[in-house]
């Protein structure tokens, strides 16, 4: 089932039943996220965009400590022995309200080798601007729960210039998990505008306060994500030989459940019985 969602010259379709994933967002007919193939049975990899709920990134091999507790979770990006991204982004979301330009997603987590149970929450909204996009996650469990959020778009590559208002890099000692925060270098320093074809990252930066920015020249077209300040983290992913680039805010660092730093830097939060996390990510577009 896809949900379509319009307002002026913007179009939003949604797959509520596929990870609460977004098919496509347009403006005046021109794609702002990579649009999924037609035509062929899709995973969220192939969508224009995705949650990550309970947790974002890596979980070094599914295991960690928690309050005494040892959480082991399955493997669920083969053949990494890791997991990755939680569990929401693989199940269907249910559709709770739907206006025009407004679409309210949620998905209920039970409690199973992620020991807690949760409840994620996406609400979706075309304004005259853009895409507002509120993430939510509620612990409905009788004892603390880490947690985490954040969401995973897909932007097209096409002539596509970046900057972000990094601060640091978490980078990997060995292996493929990003576990130490490291100063910015110039081949990594995105505070002024690059040309996505040159850079070779798949790496979480610290952020302050701030506007990402995407440009696409040809086109004549930019993009203004602007992320809540609970969002203190930014996933760039720029695989080699692809059509498109991932720019993902996020709400703590890398495999932050088993990191050696503290929770005011890697973001991970500590959820009571009851207790909510939420943050909003709008993305603005206009022509240049």
């Amino acid at each position: 089932m896809t949900i379509e969602l319009e307002h002026g010259d913007f179009r939003l379709a949604l797959l509520p039943e596929l990870g609460g994933s977004v098919r496509s967002f347009t403006y005046a007919g021109a794609d702002i996220l990579r649009p999924a193939p037609a035509g062929v049975a899709l995973t969220p990899l192939e969508t224009a965009g995705f949650p990550l709920f309970p947790f974002s990134g890596r979980i070094n091999h599914g295991c960690f400590a928690w309050n005494g507790r040892t959480v082991q979770l399955a493997p669920n990006f083969p053949p990494e022995s890791h997991a990755i991204h939680g569990q929401a982004w693989l199940k269907p979301w249910d559709l709770e309200h739907l206006e025009s330009g407004l679409a309210h997603l949620s998905y209920r987590h039970a409690q199973d080798e992620w020991p807690w149970a949760y409840r994620a929450e996406q609400s979706f909204e075309l304004t005259g601007r853009g895409l507002r996009l509120t993430l939510s996650i509620s612990n409905l469990s009788d004892e603390t729960m880490p947690a985490g959020l954040g969401w995973h778009p897909y932007f097209p590559r096409q002539d596509a210039l970046l900057s972000a208002d990094v601060s640091g890099i978490w980078t990997a000692a060995s292996g493929m998990i990003p576990d130490q925060l490291a100063p910015l270098t110039a081949p990594n320093n995105l505070r002024s505008a690059r040309p996505v074809d040159l850079l070779d990252l798949d790496n979480a930066f610290t952020v302050s306060a701030g506007q990402t920015g995407i440009a696409w020249p040809a086109r004549q077209m930019r993009v203004r994500m602007e992320a809540s300040g609970r969002l203190n983290h930014l996933v760039v992913y720029v695989p080699k030989g692809q059509d498109f680039f991932c720019v993902e805010p996020v709400s703590h660092a890398p495999d932050a459940v088993n990191s050696v730093y503290g929770r005011e830097t890697t973001g991970l939060r500590e959820l009571a019985p009851g207790e909510n996390l939420s943050a909003s990510i709008d993305i603005a577009v206009e022509r240049i």
